[in-house]
């Protein structure tokens, strides 16, 4: 997925699936029963943990398959945001408040729900309450230009590549300009040097300090380079890279090497010796939307075409978090998703077949 959610979910930190919640329908004032908290979702697991995120790929997902996005989930994401414009991984109680954002807890508010969520809105055609997630975002950007999972937490470059693709994806203003410009600034502090090992010369860590991390340089590379969904667009070879050279062609450059050396499996950051799917798709997309290394779209998207199943499952338990970002790595890499990969799987009913009606 796009998020931090793969490393919450093994220290409690992110969670790509949550934990069982008994969902009860309440009544209405005239006694009639409400519409379904899940009513619209994609997917049939517990939303505690992913619901907005999940939501907000699959939407981006049909938008870039340009396929028509069914109203009701549009309504499901709507109906999930914060009176301040923010999103919380998921609310089962819509006449609740949003909680309070916790880092402690990563409960309440977030920045990667917040980002996606702007993302399928703004692409989805409902630009005031886009604007309204983006403004929250601006809002909640840190003093050292990042942005923290939980909003208000501690900056690390995950979030903080999300974050700025979100506020990439609108025209750009003063108001703008000066939180990319202060988020730039913080992955340019936090990317590896030029003296680091070849293998991870140019990478980036989780947070400024650390060792390298794939999800994250894929990810700070996305926002660097663009916003979602991603359009094909014609990628320029990126064969070698000077310490000099512009922060986003030099992590072009790592992240191509990565898919080059590992036959286009990224490797998880929690465990090296499995393929981090996400990452790949992910590398995949923010390659085509840097316009650079046709190589690393090839191998990466070759990689994917042979392990569909391996990444998002299938028939109604795939997933949609899964299938909407892989849909999205196919039309950046001018791939079919509607016939994609060895099995020739449509990718895109394959998602609608998720919904919850």
């Amino acid at each position: 997925m796009l998020t931090n959610l793969s490393r919450r979910s093994s220290t409690r930190v992110v969670a790509t699936a949550g934990l069982c919640l008994a969902l009860t329908a309440t009544l209405a004032p005239a006694a009639t029963a409400a519409p379904s908290p899940t009513q619209g979702l994609f997917g049939s697991s517990d939303a505690t943990y992913d619901g907005a995120y999940r939501q907000s790929m699959a939407i981006l997902g049909l938008v870039a398959a340009k396929s028509k996005v069914p109203a009701s989930s549009v309504t499901w994401l709507v109906a999930q945001q914060c009176a301040d414009g923010s999103f919380q991984a998921f609310r089962s109680d819509l006449s609740a408040p949003c909680a309070v954002p916790d880092p402690e807890a990563f409960s309440g508010p977030d920045s990667n729900s917040t980002a996606l969520a702007a993302m399928a809105l703004k692409a989805a055609g409902r630009a005031a309450q886009a604007k309204r997630a983006a403004a929250a975002l601006r809002t909640a950007q840190n003093s050292d230009g990042g942005w923290g999972y939980t909003l208000g937490s501690a900056s690390d470059v995950n979030s903080t590549g999300i974050a700025l693709s979100a506020l990439k994806a609108f025209p750009a203003t003063k108001e703008a300009n000066g939180p990319i410009t202060r988020a730039t600034s913080y992955l340019k502090r936090a990317q590896l040097p030029c003296s680091a090992p070849a293998a991870t010369r140019f990478a980036m860590p989780y947070q400024p300090g650390q060792a390298a991390n794939s999800l994250a340089s894929v990810q700070a590379l996305l926002g660097l380079a663009g916003t979602l969904p991603t359009s094909p667009i014609a990628a320029s070879s990126v064969r070698g890279t000077t310490c000099g050279d512009p922060l986003i062609q030099t992590l072009a450059w790592h992240v191509n090497r990565v898919l080059a050396t590992t036959k286009g499996r990224i490797p998880s950051p929690l465990d090296s010796s499995t393929t981090d799917w996400n990452a790949t798709a992910t590398g995949v997309m923010a390659l085509a939307s840097a316009g650079a290394a046709p190589s690393g779209i090839r191998v990466g998207i070759r990689a994917l075409g042979r392990n569909t199943v391996a990444f998002v499952g299938s028939g109604s338990t795939a997933s949609p978090a899964a299938t909407g970002t892989l849909i999205q790595a196919a039309v950046a890499a001018g791939r079919n998703p509607r016939s994609f990969g060895t099995t020739g799987t449509n990718l895109v009913s394959l998602l609608l077949g998720t919904l919850q009606k």
